[in-house]
């Protein structure tokens, strides 16, 4: 029997001879609105349409008529002109993937886009779109969690293939937009700012954060509250990794991985659940302007700390820090104060995301 993925490669060839606009324009009472957003970006219509290998997300009409009709998203594009081809950018994804290399991936892939503007992303090679699929469809995940569905597949060019998708993607927002807007997380915002940490934070262009419940930080409270701001700073550079993008596809089990405040994580996988330390991460990858965060139901205390010694930063975070070693085996795995049942957050973190994403869609 031959294979989706076959077939595909077989009508890609097949479609060798149509460009780029040509699909588009066969597809025009679907995608009508995503042409007339190209026509008005000719720089950015020229480029893409002599690019190679790569993968188009286009939006359908009825997914760009649900964004604009949000009064705040009409005025911020109206605003910055250059929103348009940043969000545009966002949904052209490099490399060529058919429907049927998508449905069969065994676990989420983040792949690269052609968003590279620093004014809206600071991730290397471009920022990513995290790309889900099964057997029923094929999921697209963006800022703030925000999912898009795949609703045509497979319209081939000379130069890749596009998909439609039910929803326009989110570009991620900064760390502070993302953790202002959820909840649960409002005891880390009030860290981060208590230690004036928010702008070296943003300032470092490619970062992993794990992030610990309003749970996590409740659990460790008799002890925070005798913690130095020194010692605060360096607890929460203890959940940072500097000048790396970890998302959870790239985490092996065992894995010791350096941080902002100089000592190392142990990343493990348990019954398919990712642990850092001895911290559960129970909302993975959320993507930010540069980087990931992943929320984890425990505070991470350095050991030095833990110890009752003095645990001050090893230096002020910067764009300029060394990049994080991974390896197999390292120092002993220091302490975690794990908030237990802290589950119980989860689900308003997510619907905090998903609800704070459409509200700041463009906001960097």
């Amino acid at each position: 029997m031959l294979s989706k993925t076959f077939l595909a490669v077989v009508a890609a060839q097949l479609a060798l001879g149509q460009t780029l606009t040509e699909v588009l324009t066969a597809q025009n009472s679907s995608l009508s609105t995503l042409i007339s957003l190209l026509q008005g970006q000719p720089d950015l219509l020229s480029a893409v349409a002599g690019l190679s290998d790569i993968t188009i997300l286009a939006p359908s009409n009825e997914a760009f008529t649900t964004l604009l009709s949000d009064p705040a998203i009409a005025a911020a594009v109206q605003a910055d002109p250059g929103i348009v081809p940043a969000l545009l950018s966002y949904h052209v994804v490099n490399g060529t993937y058919y429907a049927g290399d998508l449905t069969s991936l065994p676990g989420p892939a983040f792949v690269p886009t052609l968003l590279t503007n620093e004014t809206f992303t600071t991730v290397e090679g471009g920022q990513r779109v995290e790309v889900r699929g099964s057997s029923d469809g094929v999921s697209i995940f963006s800022g703030g969690g925000a999912e898009s569905k795949v609703t045509g597949a497979d319209f081939n060019f000379t130069g890749g293939t596009l998909h439609i998708i039910d929803k326009v993607l989110t570009i991620p927002s900064n760390l502070t937009t993302v953790l202002t807007s959820t909840p649960d997380l409002s005891s880390l915002t009030t860290a981060v700012t208590t230690t004036e940490l928010v702008e070296p934070l943003e300032g470092i262009k490619q970062l992993t954060v794990f992030a610990p419940l309003n749970t996590a930080f409740e659990a460790i409270a008799e002890t925070a509250a005798n913690l130095t701001v020194e010692q605060l700073t360096a607890v929460l550079g203890y959940h940072v990794v500097s000048d790396a993008v970890v998302y959870s596809s790239d985490i092996k089990d065992g894995a010791m991985v350096a941080t902002l405040q100089g000592e190392e994580i142990k990343l493990t996988i348990r019954d398919g659940s990712v642990y850092v330390n001895e911290a559960k991460v129970v909302m993975p990858n959320v993507l930010v302007k540069n980087g990931v965060v992943h929320v984890i139901d425990g505070v991470l205390i350095p050991k030095n700390l833990a110890s009752g010694g003095d645990s001050t930063p090893s230096g002020t975070p910067s764009s300029s820090m060394p990049a994080p070693t991974m390896s197999g085996s390292g120092t002993p795995t220091p302490t975690v104060v794990s908030a237990g049942a802290a589950g119980m957050g989860v689900a308003s973190v997510g619907v905090a995301l998903a609800a704070g994403a459409f509200a700041v869609l463009l906001q960097i």
